[in-house]
């Protein structure tokens, strides 16, 4: 038996919230007001891997960090969670920091990577690999050493018996599709973008020419869909008030990943992935709160099929 279910290879840094925003957008020359500033933990990576420790899911997250504060309170949050943290120290560097801008309607991330795109394939071996029944690899354009060697990372997984799965986030440089994105989704069960990341990514049809297994889209309030090149699902979104939709895409991958390995249905998948999402967004900064699986479990309802 394995001895965990999820290993979640990506970015950790913390998070400085800022809520309360007034003004539609910032402007250049402008002073704004915010209702407040907060510090939680950040990372794409990890608010996945916190994500799926709170549905119960057995989770270990690797991640490049610098021998600083902000390391030992990322740290400190994974430990607390229920995450099992693999942190690799590069004391040359800082632990990255996101600033985040946090809109009724949607959030602006400012980021300074830091330590964060230190991260490389050879950082994660054979033998934490094979502890786990699932990769899942985080903000694919902010680590800069480990996409060179990424679609070999998922080979040396699927050897092992693991499903993959990428969601590659936003692309600050806006190149998109380079070669080593290609050679790692021909190697990927899922690929999990947002619309706007599928758009720039060229679309369903043309990411499924590249190998995945299926394109799964988080599409917000608008709901989720599966493509894969036999088969289509939907699901409709769920109605909320959203206070902060920072950590929400995080939270629906790992809403998906645990309806994956608990063999449901992908209808039913979708509709806990939405469920999660939807949790998140109703509370400030992206790790949720005190959020549990019985949160998750009763905003997805009792449709369950």
């Amino acid at each position: 038996m394995s001895q965990l279910d999820v290993l979640v290879v990506g970015d950790l840094n913390p998070d400085i919230v800022l809520t309360g925003l007034e003004s539609p957008a910032p402007r250049l020359g402008t002073e704004q007001f915010f209702g407040a500033m907060e510090r939680t933990l950040g990372g794409s990576g990890a608010l996945t891997a916190v994500t799926l420790a709170r549905l119960g899911v057995r989770t270990a997250l690797v991640a490049r960090v610098g021998d600083d504060e902000p390391a030992a309170f990322c740290r400190g949050i994974l430990e607390r969670e229920g995450v099992t943290p693999h942190l690799l120290v590069n004391p040359a560097l800082a632990t990255g920091v996101t600033i985040a801008l946090a809109y009724p309607a949607d959030r602006m991330l400012l980021t300074s990577p830091g330590a964060i795109g230190d991260l490389a394939a050879d950082d994660v071996g054979d033998a934490l690999l094979a502890q786990a029944r699932h990769v899942h690899v985080s903000s694919y354009f902010m680590q800069a050493r480990l996409r060179p060697g990424l679609a070999g990372l998922l080979k040396r997984a699927r050897g092992l018996g693991l499903t993959t799965s990428i969601d590659t986030g936003w692309d600050p440089a806006e190149r998109w599709l380079d070669d080593d994105l290609r050679a790692a989704l021909a190697v990927t069960d899922f690929v999990l973008p947002n619309a706007s990341e599928l758009t720039h990514l060229g679309g369903e049809a043309a990411l499924l020419q590249l190998g995945p297994g299926a394109v799964v889209l988080k599409d917000g309030a608008r709901g989720a869909r599966y493509v894969a090149v036999a088969e289509q699902h939907s699901a409709p979104g769920f109605p909320v008030r959203a206070v902060d939709t920072t950590g929400a895409g995080d939270a629906f991958d790992a809403g998906f990943i645990c309806a994956t390995l608990e063999q449901r249905s992908i209808s039913d998948r979708l509709r806990f992935a939405n469920a999660c999402g939807a949790v998140v967004v109703q509370v400030h900064g992206g790790a949720g709160g005190q959020l549990t699986r019985k949160d998750f479990d009763d905003m997805y309802g009792p449709d369950r099929d």
